[in-house]
């Protein structure tokens, strides 16, 4: 895609926890899976300032009213150590809900889409952007559950007045310097997307298609959430070829080594 690079991203810490271990990393013994270990994990979302499509943010983190909201046994699963406060993130680099143009979410999981209320109403909260093979995941799991909740879906946090949605079945460029690829294998669809920046290179993130270095390897380590273990292996392919191609950094989706290479908001890559 040729094009000036106009685009700068801010990475926005959405919170560090524990989590069963066998989520992140399938089990190497059923002796290793009954022992349920934790694993400590971070997540993240970026905003994107870009020249065409204006304030882009991709991913909304976990809600800040979980302990009122959420199921129990997800309260017993899940230990926090620290939560960010989006609104507050925003705040910081100068920015309310209401000033997001696009919003992305590269699926709809607990930790990535908990915060789509506050954009209610929005502009950006009217037509959410994911991918058409998550919404057909997510929306058929949540209404088939009689309590709405299946595996990290929860209906109360993605089904409500004032959020729509709009899907995409391929890969796109969205402007000259973000371009949103569909990974398969943690669920049906993930967004990732890349974003190309004059100053600090370009960027890859990949969030829940690949967790960690160590499952990207070699050698690969599937997560224990895998719904499709054949494709996750072809996308940790592809993203090595994509890194390759243009010569971009991987930010992986829940590694907390990793992240710590990265400097976060309100701070930019230019």
């Amino acid at each position: 895609m040729d094009g000036g690079y106009m685009a700068k991203l801010s990475i926005i810490e959405t919170g560090l926890w524990d989590v069963p271990r066998n989520e992140i990393i399938q089990a190497e013994t059923p002796d290793i899976y009954a022992q349920n270990r934790r694993h400590t994990i971070c997540g993240h979302c970026v905003l994107v300032q870009d020249e065409k499509e204006g304030n882009i943010l991709w991913d909304t983190g976990i809600t800040s009213d979980w302990e009122m909201t959420w199921p129990e046994q997800f309260k017993k699963d899940y230990t926090f150590y620290k939560l960010s406060n989006l609104e507050e993130k925003l705040g910081e680099l100068g920015l309310v809900p209401a000033d997001i143009d696009l919003l992305i979410c590269s699926h709809l999981h607990y930790d990535h889409a908990g915060n789509l209320k506050k954009f209610r109403h929005t502009r950006a909260g009217k037509r959410v952007l994911i991918s058409e093979a998550e919404a057909h995941e997510a929306f058929v799991k949540v209404s088939m559950s009689p309590d709405g909740v299946s595996g990290a879906y929860f209906r109360n946090e993605m089904i409500m007045d004032g959020i729509g949605y709009q899907t995409i079945s391929e890969d796109t460029w969205v402007s000259d310097d973000v371009f949103l690829f569909i990974q398969r294998g943690h669920t049906p669809g993930v967004i990732g997307m890349l974003v190309r920046t004059e100053e600090n290179g370009n960027f890859l993130f990949v969030t829940d298609g690949i967790y960690s270095k160590l499952n990207f390897g070699p050698p690969v380590v599937l997560p224990g959430l895998c719904v499709d273990p054949k494709s996750y292996m072809e996308n940790i392919d592809r993203i090595r070829l994509l890194s390759e191609e243009y010569d971009a950094k991987i930010v992986f989706g829940h590694d907390v080594e990793d992240f710590k290479q990265w400097k976060l908001s309100p701070d930019w890559y230019r």
